[in-house]
C-alpha cells in the first residue's frame, strides 16, 4: 500500500515537474552574444522605424501607378428654353471629360517613386547598420564592465586576505597596529570600488537592452572584448569603400534625383481631356466628342523641373563628398585599430608580470618576509597596469568593431 502512494507521488511529481520546465526555459533568457545581436537588431525600435518609413515609400509605388493623376469630370445642367412661339420645352446637357496623359507621364511617376523606395530602403539599411555598431559597441562597453567587476573582486579578495594577515601578524608582535588600519582602509576602498563596478554594468547593461528592445534584466552578455575576426587589409577596404551603406545611400539619393527630374520633365506635357457630351433640346438629341488641349505656354512645369535638376547637381556633389569621406574614414578607423593594436601588445607581457608581482609581495607578506608599504606599492602599480591594459583592451575592440562593421561585417 505504501508502495502504490508512493508511486503516484512519483508520477504526480514527474508530470509537474515536467509542464514546469518550459515555462522555466522559456523565462531563461539567452545571452546576449555578437550574433544573437545581429538577430536582434532587425527587430529593434529604431529599426523598426526606419522599416516603417521604407514601407511608406512602398505605398507610393503602388499609387503611382494610376492612370491619371486628374479625375474624369462629369457635369450636367438642365433648364427650359423659351421660344419664340411661346413654348417652353426642356433642356438638358451631360459632359464627361476623360483625362488622357501624354508624354509618359505615368511610367515616368512609377520609375521615380520606385527610385525613391530603393533610397528609402538602403537609408533603412544604413540605420540598421548605425545601430548594429551602436549595440556592438554597447556590449564590449558591458564586457568591459563584466571584466572590471572581475578585476574589483579579485581586489577586493587580496585586500581581504591583506587584513587577515596584518592582524594575524599583529597579534604575534611583529607589526604595529597601523598596518592593520591602513589594511583595512585598503579593503574598504576595494569594496568601494567592487559597488561602483558592479551599478556600472547593470547601467549600460540596461542601455544594451533599451538599444535592442528587450525588457528583462536578467540578460546577460557573453564573449570575447576583442572580437577574434581577421581584420581586413587597408587595401581591400579602400576598393569596398562603394558598398559602405553611406556611400550606398548617397547613390540611390542620385538615382532617385534623377528619377524625380525625368518625372517633371515629362511633366511638361500636358493632359488631354476627351470630351462627350449629350445634349436634348426641344426634343431633339445631340451628341458630341471633341478634345480639350491645355497649351503649355504660361506655366510648362519650368519651376519643378528646374528644381528637379539642381536637386540632381546636389546628389552629386554629395555622392562625391560621401565617398571622399568614406575614404578618410576607412584610413582613420584603420590607423586607430593599427595604434590600439600595437599599445595592446606592448602591455600584455607588463600585466602579467605585475600580476605575478603582487600574488608574490602578497605571500611575502602573510609569511612576514616584506612589509606592508612594500605590498601596497605593488599592488597600486599592478592595478595601473590591470586598468591601462582593460583601456586598451576595449579601446581595440570598439576600434576592431568599428572596422570590421565598416566592411560590412557582423564580428563573431
Amino acid at each position: 500500500m505504501f508502495c502504490t502512494h508512493l508511486r503516484r507521488l512519483l508520477i504526480i511529481s514527474s508530470t509537474a515537474l515536467h509542464l514546469l520546465m518550459p515555462k522555466a526555459a522559456a523565462a531563461a533568457e539567452a545571452p546576449l552574444t555578437r550574433a544573437r545581436i545581429a538577430e536582434l537588431v532587425r527587430a529593434a525600435p529604431a529599426a523598426r522605424v526606419a522599416s516603417s518609413e521604407a514601407a511608406v515609400a512602398g505605398a507610393a509605388v503602388t499609387a503611382a501607378g494610376v492612370v491619371s493623376l486628374e479625375n474624369p469630370v462629369l457635369s450636367g445642367m438642365g433648364g427650359i428654353r423659351f421660344n419664340p412661339d411661346g413654348g417652353r420645352p426642356a433642356a438638358a446637357v451631360a459632359s464627361l471629360s476623360w483625362p488622357i496623359e501624354l508624354g509618359g507621364q505615368r511610367g515616368a511617376r512609377v520609375e521615380a517613386a520606385k527610385a525613391e523606395q530603393r533610397a528609402a530602403l538602403t537609408t533603412a539599411e544604413g540605420t540598421q547598420r548605425r545601430v548594429l555598431l551602436a549595440a556592438l559597441l554597447q556590449h564590449a562597453l558591458v564586457l568591459r564592465d563584466e571584466a572590471q567587476v572581475a578585476l574589483a573582486a579579485e581586489r577586493r579578495a587580496l585586500a581581504q586576505r591583506l587584513v587577515a594577515a596584518s592582524e594575524k601578524r599583529k597579534k604575534a608582535g611583529e607589526v604595529p597596529e597601523v598596518d592593520v588600519t591602513l589594511a583595512r582602509l585598503q579593503e574598504g576602498r576595494d569594496a568601494a570600488a567592487e559597488a561602483v563596478a558592479l551599478g556600472t554594468r547593470e547601467a549600460d547593461m540596461l542601455g544594451l537592452l533599451s538599444m535592442l528592445g528587450l525588457g528583462s534584466k536578467d540578460s546577460t552578455a557573453t564573449g570575447t572584448l576583442v572580437p577574434p575576426d581577421a581584420a581586413p587589409s587597408l587595401a581591400a577596404l579602400l576598393r569596398e569603400a562603394d558598398q559602405r551603406a553611406d556611400v550606398r545611400t548617397a547613390v540611390a539619393a542620385l538615382e532617385a534625383a534623377r528619377a524625380r527630374s525625368g518625372r517633371e520633365r515629362v511633366g511638361r506635357w500636358p493632359t488631354v481631356s476627351l470630351l462627350a457630351q449629350y445634349e436634348r433640346d426641344d426634343q431633339a438629341n445631340i451628341g458630341m466628342i471633341g478634345l480639350a488641349l491645355p497649351v503649355p505656354i504660361l506655366n510648362a512645369n519650368r519651376a519643378a523641373a528646374a528644381t528637379a535638376e539642381a536637386e540632381v547637381d546636389a546628389a552629386t556633389a554629395r555622392l562625391a563628398a560621401s565617398r571622399i569621406s568614406a575614404a578618410g574614414d576607412i584610413q582613420g578607423l584603420y590607423a586607430r585599430y593599427e595604434a590600439t593594436r600595437n599599445a595592446l601588445a606592448h602591455l600584455a607581457p607588463a600585466t602579467r608580470l605585475s600580476t605575478q608581482a603582487v600574488a608574490l609581495s602578497t605571500r611575502g607578506y602573510e609569511l612576514g618576509e616584506n612589509d606592508l608599504a612594500s605590498v601596497l606599492l605593488v599592488r597600486r602599480e599592478a592595478l595601473d597596469a590591470q586598468a591601462a591594459l582593460l583601456d586598451a583592451e576595449h579601446a581595440h575592440a570598439n576600434a576592431k568593431i568599428e572596422l570590421l562593421v565598416a566592411a560590412g561585417r557582423v564580428p563573431q
